[in-house]
């Protein structure tokens, strides 16, 4: 026994206005596909070298809080920035993690680690008068000025520098507060490093090797903070670079031309 199926029809419908309207719905999603792919392509990519500066920086900063996913809690007590130069020092990956989830401003991160760090290295001159013949108070000040000023004028020297000679993908990366902090940071390991070596100088021969650690954690810094990977290995090395070098050579310029011009 066959069963017919009740088909309810429309009186409206017209078999021949559906297959228009449905050709029509079909090339309309097809436009509109188009006219998607159209857009995103004029917005351009950060990973793009056809497209220009600004617009890319915000663009990936977008991308780049996505995929963290990891933002602060609110209430949610934030660690200090001390804590996070200490954890940064053991454990790299999840100090600089730490460190873009606390979302400090430089001004916060100056004051709370890096001015600090600067300090200490600068005050850790004074051990030389245990150790050194005829050293005087006023010399303690001329070596505690000259390194105060030597790791000062190096960070603004890198960001400088760096947002000079970095390549193009990832010179915005020096003009964010996480940029900013990053550098702090890796100076911060170099003035700690000052200060054991001026504490502990009969252990110079090992010590002199710990700014090793510093490249090392720049190393790791950079592809935490996810610079395009077109340009990683070249940012990677100018950042060494710059971090490492730049305290050296105002060392140089201080003590060799700076002070023997203001008489000191």
């Amino acid at each position: 026994m066959i069963r017919k199926k009740n088909i309810y029809k429309d009186p409206d419908d017209d078999p021949v206005r559906g297959t228009e309207q449905d050709s029509d719905a079909l090339y309309s999603i097809e436009n509109e596909d188009n006219e998607d792919s159209e857009t995103d392509d004029d917005n351009g990519s950060p990973f793009d070298n056809s497209s220009n500066g600004e617009d890319d920086t915000e663009d990936y900063d977008e991308v780049e809080d996505e995929e963290d996913g990891e933002e602060e809690e609110p209430g949610e007590l934030r660690p200090s920035c001390l804590g996070i130069l200490f954890k940064t020092m053991f454990t790299p990956v999840e100090g600089w993690k730490a460190l873009k989830r606390a979302r400090f401003t430089s001004d916060e991160f100056a004051s709370r680690c890096f001015m600090p760090m600067v300090g200490l290295a600068a005050i850790s001159n004074a051990v030389k008068i245990f150790y050194e013949a005829n050293y005087s108070f006023a010399d303690w000040l001329i070596d505690a000025l000259s390194t105060f000023l030597l790791f000062f004028f190096g960070y603004f020297s890198v960001i400088l520098v760096g947002s000079w000679i970095l390549p193009r993908l990832s010179r915005y990366f020096l003009k964010k507060e996480i940029g900013k902090e990053f550098v702090m940071l890796s100076l911060s390991t170099l003035a700690l490093f000052w200060a054991l070596i001026m504490v502990l100088p009969m252990l110079d021969p090992v010590l002199v090797f710990l700014p090793l650690w510093t490249i090392y954690l720049i190393f790791k810094g950079i592809r935490v903070i996810r610079v395009p990977a077109d340009v990683l290995n070249s940012t990677t090395a100018i950042m060494i670079i710059l971090i490492n070098a730049m305290p050296l050579l105002w060392n140089w310029i201080i003590n060799r031309f700076l002070f023997p011009f203001a008489g000191i």
